[in-house]
């Protein structure tokens, strides 16, 4: 008798198990529903739960309504929108309101107060004091400038999600870009490949990495001020197709200056990725 039992009990798991494949495995929720089961023979019933995977996942996104909710709680699980914003922040400098606060669109920053952290004309060009003034911070915004040939001014950065904090390897975001400035407005270049090696390098002793190659200022003795970038392997080329975020070539440049604008925050208030971030991709 026990082994018919056990028998049935698997025969009706097999029976649960399908259909759960066919519908909770798309991630559909739906109202509980019950199977009967009737063992004339021995005169039991059992009632068996349907769905039995709905508590464990996620709620399917099923409009467009839905979507943009998530992506307005969640913004960094995406990659970076091209769009620009038009929000406009109570204390936003000059240089905040017009460069920094555009380009922050669906980003943590977007609507949150900032602030100077790093300026290489008041802090020096090295690593040390690069990461002195940026490390724990959170979300960061690079804003780079050099000059051309005929002297017109470069402006090139990038946002990077985790910011920094000396932990060594690299720092994962999807959400991570680097930007060019064109004819007066901005261009904004998403992370390609996932989120690995979004920020290169966290290390101590290095200045900024944007992948290996998307934008490199190593601040180090001697070529403190050079910067290179090459864009698709890490950025995407964008539009325009460029090579480089500096337009003419891969070849180094040097800069003129270097800031960075960090969040701002209240006594106590959680600062995101002020720690160590995990990455699984960088080895």
């Amino acid at each position: 008798m026990s082994r018919r039992l056990a028998m049935l009990a698997l025969a009706a798991a097999l029976v649960i198990a399908k259909l759960d494949y066919h519908y909770s495995l798309a991630f559909i929720t739906r109202p509980s529903a019950h199977i009967t089961i009737n063992n004339s023979a021995h005169s039991s019933i059992s009632t068996c739960r349907l769905g039995w995977l709905d508590n464990f996942l996620p709620q399917k996104i099923d409009n467009d309504e839905s979507d943009h909710e998530r992506r307005r709680q969640y913004p960094e699980q995406y990659p970076a929108s091209y769009e620009l914003s038009s929000i406009q922040v109570a204390g936003d400098t000059k240089e905040v309101a017009s460069i920094i606060r555009p380009l922050l669109l669906q980003t943590q920053l977007e609507q949150r107060p900032l602030s100077l952290a790093y300026d290489s004309s008041q802090h020096g060009w090295s690593p040390e004091s690069f990461h002195t003034r940026v490390d724990g911070k959170g979300a960061a915004v690079v804003v780079a400038t050099t000059k051309t040939s005929k002297n017109q001014i470069i402006t090139v950065g990038g946002y990077n999600p985790k910011g920094w904090a000396s932990m060594g390897g690299a720092r994962p975001s999807v959400a991570a870009f680097v930007f060019y400035q064109d004819n007066g407005t901005f261009q904004k270049l998403r992370k390609v490949g996932g989120g690995g090696l979004a920020c290169g390098r966290d290390d101590p002793n290095f200045g900024i990495s944007f992948g290996p190659d998307a934008l490199v200022i190593s601040l180090q003795s001697g070529r403190e001020r050079l910067a290179s970038s090459k864009l698709g392997p890490y950025y995407e080329r964008g539009p325009d197709e460029r090579s480089s975020l500096f337009e003419s070539s891969n070849q180094a440049v040097q800069l003129d200056s270097i800031k960075v604008y960090v969040g701002n925050y209240k006594p106590g208030e959680e600062i995101p990725y002020s720690g160590a971030v995990m990455d699984m991709t960088s080895g």
